[in-house]
C-alpha cells in the first residue's frame, strides 16, 4: 500500500494526542514508511525525527483565503511522494489532507480525539475523510449520524519505564499529582481547592502540578499561582512545569487527580495506573471507559469539589483500599497496549487500500 503519511496540525504537544500519534509511528511496521508532517518544525517532528521518522511541513494556516496556495503546495507535495494512505491527527490537518487526497484518490482518516462537535468542520470532513477513528466511544458519538466508517480504537501506553524517582521535602510526605497542560479546561482551580480542604486534614501532603501552561491561558496560570502565594497552604503545592520525564512523578504519587471539563479518553489515567497510582477524576467522556469506578480508582460528578474531598480522603486514608486500587490498576493498564492498538489500526489501514472499509 505504500508508505502512510501521518499529519499534525500542532508542531508541539499540545496534549495527548501528539504523545498518542508519537508512540503510533514509533511503533508501527516499518513496511509503511512513516512519515509525518507538521507546519513547521518543532518539538514534535524533532522527537519524531529523533527516533528515525522521517518529518517534513506543509502549511496548514486557519481555512480561509490563505487555503488555497496551502492545498497547491499540498497537492504538489503528495504527487511527488505518492503515499498508499494519509492520517490526519486533528481536523484542520484532516481538512487539508482531505482536500488533497480526495482529488488524488488517496484514502485520509480522521483521527479524532474530541467529544466536542463542529457542526460546520464536521459536515466538511465527512464528505473529504474516508474514515474516522475515535480514542473512545464517547468520542464516537460526535459521528453517530456519520455515512462513514467510525471506529473506536483505543489509545495504546508504553510500559512502565525505569525512572529515577522525583524528591520531596520528607518521604513520610504523601503526594497528590496533577498532569495535564494548566488550561481553563483542564479546571485545575478545582484541584487546588479540595487540595486546601484536603491539607487542612493533613500537614504532610503535597500536591505536584506536572504541566505546561497552554497559550492563552497565561493570565489563569498566573492567578493560581497567586491564590497558592497567597495561601498558608502554597508552600505544598508543587509547580514543576513540563517534564520530560513524568514517570518520575507517578513513581512517588499517591494519587493521581483529574479535574477535567471534558476529556475525550484521558492518557494520564492510564498512566497513572500503570504505576499502581490510584486516581481520583470527574465522571466525564472516556473516563468511565478507562477506569471502573471503586476498582481502580473513584468518580465523581463533573464540578463536585466535596465529592473530590470525600474521594481523595477515602482513598488515602484507607491503606488497604489503595493497595487494592493500585494493583487492580496495574491490570487495567495493560489493557490498553501499544500493540493492541497499532494491530487495529493497520488493520483499518488494510481495509481502506483493499476497498473494505464499509
Amino acid at each position: 500500500m505504500g508508505k502512510v503519511v501521518y499529519v499534525s496540525q500542532f508542531d508541539g504537544f499540545v496534549g495527548g494526542g501528539e504523545h498518542s500519534l508519537l508512540t503510533l509511528m514509533q511503533n508501527i511496521p516499518d513496511l509503511y514508511s512513516p512519515v509525518l508532517i507538521t507546519p513547521r518544525a518543532g518539538a514534535f517532528s524533532l522527537k519524531a525525527g529523533a527516533s528515525g521518522i522521517r518529518t517534513d511541513t506543509l502549511p496548514m494556516p486557519p481555512v480561509g483565503l490563505k487555503s488555497f496556495m496551502a492545498l497547491k503546495q499540498w497537492g504538489e507535495w503528495l504527487k511527488l511522494e505518492k503515499p498508499g494512505l494519509i492520517h490526519a491527527n486533528n481536523s484542520r490537518a484532516a481538512f487539508y489532507a482531505g482536500i488533497a487526497g480526495k482529488k488524488l484518490g488517496i484514502p485520509v482518516i480522521f483521527h479524532c480525539r474530541i467529544a466536542e462537535k463542529d457542526p460546520l468542520m464536521d459536515s466538511i470532513l465527512m464528505y473529504l475523510v474516508s474514515a474516522v477513528i475515535c480514542n473512545s466511544h464517547s468520542v464516537a458519538e460526535r459521528f453517530e449520524s456519520s455515512r462513514l466508517p467510525v471506529c473506536v480504537i483505543y489509545n495504546g501506553i508504553e510500559p512502565p519505564a525505569p525512572a529515577s524517582v522525583a524528591k520531596l521535602p520528607d518521604e513520610s510526605e504523601r503526594l497528590v499529582l496533577f498532569v495535564g497542560r494548566i488550561s481553563r479546561e483542564k479546571q485545575l482551580e478545582m484541584a487546588l481547592e479540595a487540595f486546601a480542604r484536603l491539607s487542612g486534614l493533613d500537614s504532610g501532603l503535597h500536591m505536584a502540578i506536572v504541566g505546561a501552561e497552554a497559550d492563552g491561558h497565561e493570565a489563569y496560570a498566573d492567578d493560581l499561582k497567586r491564590l497558592c502565594s497567597e495561601s498558608d497552604w502554597g508552600p505544598r503545592v508543587h509547580w514543576v512545569g513540563e517534564q520530560e520525564d513524568v514517570a518520575r512523578w507517578y513513581k512517588v504519587a499517591d494519587l493521581l487527580i483529574l479535574t477535567s471539563k471534558h476529556e475525550g479518553f484521558g492518557r494520564v489515567l492510564v498512566e497513572a495506573m500503570a504505576y499502581a497510582v490510584p486516581v481520583v477524576a470527574f465522571n466525564v467522556g472516556g473516563v468511565p471507559e478507562v477506569v471502573e469506578n471503586g476498582v481502580q480508582g473513584l468518580l465523581v460528578e463533573a464540578g463536585d469539589v466535596d465529592g473530590l474531598v470525600e474521594s481523595c480522603r477515602s482513598i488515602l486514608d484507607d491503606p488497604e483500599q489503595h493497595q487494592k486500587m493500585g494493583e487492580a490498576g496495574i491490570i487495567r493498564a495493560n489493557e490498553f497496549s501499544v500493540r493492541s492498538h497499532v494491530d487495529q489500526v493497520c488493520e483499518l489501514y488494510q481495509r481502506l487500500t483493499s476497498g473494505k472499509a464499509a
